[in-house]
């Protein structure tokens, strides 16, 4: 009976000790518990570091003859600095120049690839628009308020309506005359302001030595001194008469009656200061510096009395001649065309980005620290040019008698040179054309006849 009993109690001994296992086991997982969170603790320290494995970047800029000063700024301030807001993307600067431009940007276009951002021109903007991006998502008002800034050069910015960059600066083509020049030829109402005016100061002003049959001095050199039939300045007189380029229907618009105007006034202009095309009288010499600055070696004139274009052609600011030069916009014909107008014709270099750009909101980022306010201040410092920003017109430019001058006329008779369609081969066929009417191979209605015929060709209108 005692062996029974003994036998029940061994047996009840290890039904408690299994019993009891599980629960000692328990228990020592219970300390164990904070090591479990370990790998969340150990996770940390790797998503600290994935900013460090960013992938790298080169964002490409294409800049196009900017002055040294530019450039160095661009590189000392402004890369360094959007570098270091952005790790791992470089910013690399290509320099360029005007010369042969369609074809470098044409071939970016063609193979889809090159630099993200592009210095275009003021017509370049319908000339390539398909090909740039729409950057409203990231420079629209919406995105950026500073964009309200922007004076009416943002205009050449737009393709259909959408920012595909900022604009640089405003260069308008104004007229700068000699006054004192102007009084000892006789004339003392100062700047023309009707074509009978011009034509009439053109006679007074222009001198021409006999001795040698050549020019030796030029009542007014429009943009180009040699031929007077530049086309740029043939849209800016054009633009005076309140002519538009385009019909309703978006053909030509060079068979109109300020387009004829326009072309009778350039040659009449031409006559008026050369004398008859048969005469071939010689053109002006070329001086040193600016047409109607004084040449320092000679102290002799340049020889131009009033000078049709940007700021880039007229004297330093710190020359002397200033004393003595006034500066206007041209006044158009209002006796005989109604919808004349003061104009002063503005060309808007810009930075547009290139559609086919893996980099479009990098790009924009870069964009908006290199046209802040104080930053487009101090691109435009370096050339002495006016900034597009409105709120960026403070400074060397209200301390300038000159640029304070030019910037109020830009925002008041600002025309923009954008919105030509094929504008390389309208400069090409009015080159052309221009270049025989002053020989008078072609009279003004033939010459207009002969664009609005080419220039319907190429548009394939």
């Amino acid at each position: 009976m005692r062996t029974k009993l003994f036998v029940v109690l061994m047996l009840l001994s290890i039904v408690l000790s299994a019993c009891a296992a599980p629960a000692a086991t328990q228990e020592a997982a219970v300390p164990e518990a904070p090591a479990a969170e370990a790998p969340a603790a150990t996770e940390a320290p790797a998503a600290v570091e994935a900013p460090a494995a960013a992938e790298a970047k080169t964002l490409k800029v294409y800049l196009l003859d900017y002055t040294p000063d530019t450039i160095a700024w661009l590189k000392s301030d402004i890369n360094p600095a959007f570098e270091a807001a952005h790790p791992g993307v470089t910013v690399e600067i290509t320099e360029g120049t005007w010369s042969g431009w369609d074809t470098t940007f044409s071939g970016f276009f063609a193979a889809g690839e090159g630099p993200d951002i592009i210095n275009l021109g003021s017509e370049m903007n319908t000339l390539y628009g398909e090909s740039l991006a729409d950057m409203e998502e990231y420079l629209g008002e919406a995105a950026w308020p500073d964009i309200a800034n922007f004076g009416p050069a943002l205009e050449n910015a737009k393709y259909d309506g959408k920012l595909r960059g900022l604009p640089i600066f405003t260069a308008p083509r104004y007229v700068f005359c000699r006054t004192d020049l102007m009084e000892a030829s006789g004339w003392t109402t100062g700047t023309p302001q009707n074509f009978a005016e011009w034509v009439d100061f053109a006679g007074k002003a222009s001198k021409i030595d006999p001795a040698t049959n050549s020019l030796v001095q030029q009542a007014l050199v429009p943009v180009d001194a040699g031929s007077m039939a530049d086309w740029q300045w043939w849209l800016l007189v054009y633009y005076s008469l309140g002519g538009e380029l385009y019909k309703a229907d978006g053909t030509p618009n060079f068979d109109s009656p300020e387009a004829l105007a326009t072309t009778q006034f350039m040659l009449d202009m031409r006559q008026a200061i050369y004398g008859p095309a048969a005469d071939a009288v010689g053109a002006l010499p070329t001086g040193q510096g600016s047409v109607i600055d004084v040449n320092d070696e000679t102290g002799v004139d340049n020889g131009a009395v009033c000078l049709a274009h940007s700021g880039w052609a007229a004297p330093a600011f710190d020359r002397p001649v200033w004393e003595n030069v006034s500066i206007d916009p041209f006044f158009g014909d209002p006796a005989n065309f109604p919808n004349s107008k003061p104009v002063v014709l503005a060309f808007n270099d810009w930075l547009a980005v290139a559609d086919y750009s893996p980099n479009k909101e990098l790009a924009a980022e870069w964009l908006k620290m290199a046209f802040s306010k104080e930053a487009n201040h101090k691109w435009n410092e370096t050339m002495s040019l006016i900034p597009a920003r409105n709120d960026a017109q403070y400074g060397y430019v209200a301390d300038s008698p000159q640029l304070a001058r030019e910037a109020e006329l830009a925002s008041q008779y600002g025309v923009g040179f954008a919105g030509i369609e094929e504008a390389a081969k309208l400069s090409t066929i009015m080159q052309d054309a221009l270049g025989k009417l002053i020989t008078e191979e072609l009279t003004p209605e033939d010459v207009v006849a002969k664009i609005q015929e080419e220039y319907t060709t190429a548009l394939g209108k």
